[in-house]
């Protein structure tokens, strides 16, 4: 590193020195050719090693004798060999620039003895003539102008110094702040001191750690190599230039200074008197190790707390994902599989003993997951009781399959909590990286997997694939977007009319909902329900639903009322806010419950009590209760007595069998006084045959396919309430 300034001043007296020997060519004038001819080429060589000086920034060893040679035999040929005081001057001038002191004064001497050296050498009488007396007398003036240059080069020298010094510390500092790993910070810190000593020189330094048998040499600079890692006495605190005489004979000064109380120490050499600068140049750096690393520390924390689980440690899932993306995206398709692990019977263990129970556990699983994984696995928290392990570096499909079925046998090995051994298992699925596939479709491939293994029973494997989970790919693909299929418009309302068998009239529509999903086909009306219910989307489609069907019957022919068949789910009735929910959106869409069936298929949630509770809340608002599917189900007659039942609709499976079933099931309807709706009738001879019997309505494609509301609105305009029988 070499100062501007320094630079500058040194480029101006070879400048000026290169201006003064081609001033001095025409000088050049004995009587002797041959003399002249040497004048010349000592002018040449003087100018030459004055540039050679410049560039190589340093003086050459044979300096001191070569060129005021060199002076002396230009000098002599001059017309005036006083001249030659000149030449002297800026010889000196500019070797004043360069090298340690003791080189400069035995330049200094040499170079002024190179003027009298020319007076007496001169061949021209005028040299015989000259007193050497009043070169002499020149002398002094001539040392003084070089030790004054000496005296700016010195005062530059420093200042280079003290620049490099300030502006190393500064990177360093910068160095350090930008650091992202703890081993960073020793590597910045020694090149640091080691670029310190370079540019100050005659110095050097050792880094020593305390140990058993004496002082580890852990860093070196500017000292003997040979010292790395070496063990030293414990002298070399107290007594440096004898423990180091061998191996750095030449530092003469020495400063000992504590680094970690006790354990280390930082040892600082020098062939003169050591600078304090130089000695709070060292501090400063090992303050700036210091803060960076309490700096870092911190930061790291921050990072792991705000990217790890706090209970187990694990990545959280939005770092998780970083490194599935940076997985897939990198790797081989095949060499990265991801390994989705739901746990078997927790909530048992939280139940039974409590949370921190729970806790406890998931911090076993954790470890554990994270030992199957070894070094190319990396484990993660998706939160409760699921966890994810991303394996990479596999050489074959099976080695994932390995992994994940050993990991299941040794998540079913007895774990020991506080206040009890328990024992869980795990449902695990794999998915493995295919060309196009990206990370999010790995990830839900391995949900899938996982599902697929749980519904098989519990602690299983199972691997994806498109062939055997497609059903179970539909289902995940549909829950994860029904929330969205609102917005996009892709719920839409569909009306199948049901007649009186006795009138020919039509008794009234069932609302129908369907889900038109772009890829995956329509969702019938049953299935969205169920989706619904699963992702939690219930509430908010069946408002939707109400709101659509009293929007399109308000404009219908008769429409203000028509008679609504409306699906409903019935785990809807053991929600507690279902009842109050259903009525206020009622009032809020204007249609009046005595118009609204609510149509309820058979299942073991219509006999729960609470079930049974909201029924006859809504039946005392005026809200008629329809069994759909009459027949399949396992209801009791005893059940149905006790149900606020207006309509039974009879499952379409009863026209293909035994005529004495499907008498048996419409007596049922007698008995209990409600309506009979006879569903699926596809043909004029089903028609005629159920007007034989006590169904008092039908519905099916023969009497009135599924239609639009516009098609609905036209089919009651055409009939004017009455179909053709």
């Amino acid at each position: 590193m070499r100062d501007a300034t320094l630079g500058r001043v040194r480029l101006g007296a070879v400048l000026l020195a290169g201006l003064s020997v081609a001033g001095l060519v025409g000088e050049v004038g004995t009587d002797s050719p041959a003399w002249n001819l040497l004048a010349y080429l000592a002018l040449g060589g003087i100018a030459a090693g004055f540039v050679v000086t410049y560039v190589r920034r340093r003086t050459w060893v044979l300096d001191p004798i070569v060129l005021p040679a060199l002076v002396a035999v230009a000098g002599s040929a001059l017309r005036d060999p006083v001249s030659t005081v000149g030449l002297t001057m800026v010889l000196l001038l500019v070797q004043s620039l360069y090298g340690t002191t003791r080189a400069w004064a035995v330049r200094s001497v040499f170079g002024a003895l190179s003027l009298p050296a020319a007076l007496i050498a001169a061949p021209t009488p005028i040299g015989a003539l000259v007193d050497v007396g009043r070169s002499v007398q020149m002398v002094p003036q001539i040392i003084l102008v070089t030790v004054l240059t000496r005296a700016i080069y010195s005062a530059l020298g420093k200042q280079e110094q003290a620049a490099a010094r300030d502006a190393l510390l500064a990177r360093t500092g910068e160095e350090i702040l930008a650091a992202t790993q703890l081993d960073e910070l020793p590597k910045i810190a020694l090149a640091a001191a080691q670029e310190l000593v370079r540019v100050s020189r005659g110095t050097g330094f050792l880094v020593v750690q305390r140990e058993e048998g004496g002082l580890r040499v852990i860093a070196e600079g500017g000292l003997n190599p040979g010292l790395a890692d070496r063990l030293l006495p414990e002298t070399l605190l107290s007594a440096p230039a004898s423990a180091l005489h061998a191996d750095a004979p030449r530092i003469r000064h020495w400063h000992v200074e504590e680094l970690i109380p006790g354990a280390r120490y930082r040892v600082l050499g020098a062939t003169r008197e050591l600078p304090d600068s130089l000695i709070d140049a060292f501090r400063t750096v090992g303050t700036q190790m210091r803060l960076g690393e309490a700096n870092l520390r911190s930061h790291l924390e921050l990072d792991h707390q705000a990217n790890h689980d706090a209970l187990t440690h694990l990545p959280t899932r939005a770092k998780f994902i970083r490194e599935l993306i940076a997985a897939v995206d990198h790797r081989e398709p095949g060499t990265v599989a991801l390994l989705n692990i739901d746990l078997d019977d927790f909530k048992k263990v939280n139940d039974g003993y409590g949370h921190a129970a729970g806790d406890e556990l998931l911090v076993q699983v954790a470890q554990r997951i994270t030992e199957a994984g070894g070094e190319r696995g990396v484990a993660g928290r998706l939160g409760g009781d699921e966890f994810v392990l991303l394996l990479t570096g596999l050489t074959e499909p099976a080695e994932a399959e390995k992994i994940a079925e050993r990991l299941g046998r040794r998540l079913v090995e007895p774990m020991r909590l506080a206040m009890a051994t328990v024992r869980v298992g795990a449902s695990i699925g794999i998915a493995l990286t295919e060309p196009g596939v990206k990370a999010s479709e790995l990830s839900r491939r391995a949900d899938i997997a996982m599902y697929a293994a749980k519904a098989r029973g519990k602690n299983r494997t199972e691997v994806f694939s498109a062939d055997r989970h497609g059903a179970v790919a539909r289902h995940r693909t549909l829950e994860d977007q029904l929330p969205y299929a609102l917005e996009r418009g892709e719920l839409h309302v569909y009306y199948q009319p049901w007649m009186h068998l006795a009138t020919g009239t039509w008794g009234g529509v069932e609302a129908l909902l369907q889900w038109q999903h772009p890829t995956e086909g329509d969702v019938n009306c049953r299935e969205l329900l169920e989706l619904a219910e699963r992702t939690g989307d219930i509430g908010t489609i069946t408002a939707y639903f109400l709101r659509t069907v009293a929007a399109e019957t308000a404009v219908m022919p008769g429409g203000d009322q028509l008679r609504l068949g409306v699906n409903l789910s019935p785990h809807q009735l053991l929600d507690h806010r279902f009842t109050d929910a259903l009525l206020a959106t009622l009032d809020e869409c204007g249609l009046a419950p005595a118009r609204v069936t609510l149509e309820i298929v058979e299942s073991e949630q219509i006999d729960d009590p609470r079930a049974r509770a909201r029924l006859e809340c809504l039946a005392a608002s005026g809200v008629r209760i329809a069994l759909d599917d009459f027949g399949t189900g396992y209801v009791s007659f005893a059940s149905l007595r006790a149900f606020p039942i207006h309509q039974l609709k009879v499952d379409g499976s009863f026209l293909a069998g035994d005529p004495g079933a499907l008498d048996l099931v419409l007596s049922v309807s007698t008995l209990l006084g409600t309506e009979s709706i006879v569903q699926g009738v596809t043909s004029g001879d089903e028609l005629a045959w159920l007007r034989e019997t006590r169904a008092t309505g039908v519905q099916g494609p023969h009497v009135a396919p599924i239609l639009s509301g516009d098609e609905v609105a036209a089919l009651l305009q055409k009939t004017a309430t009455r179909p053709t029988k």
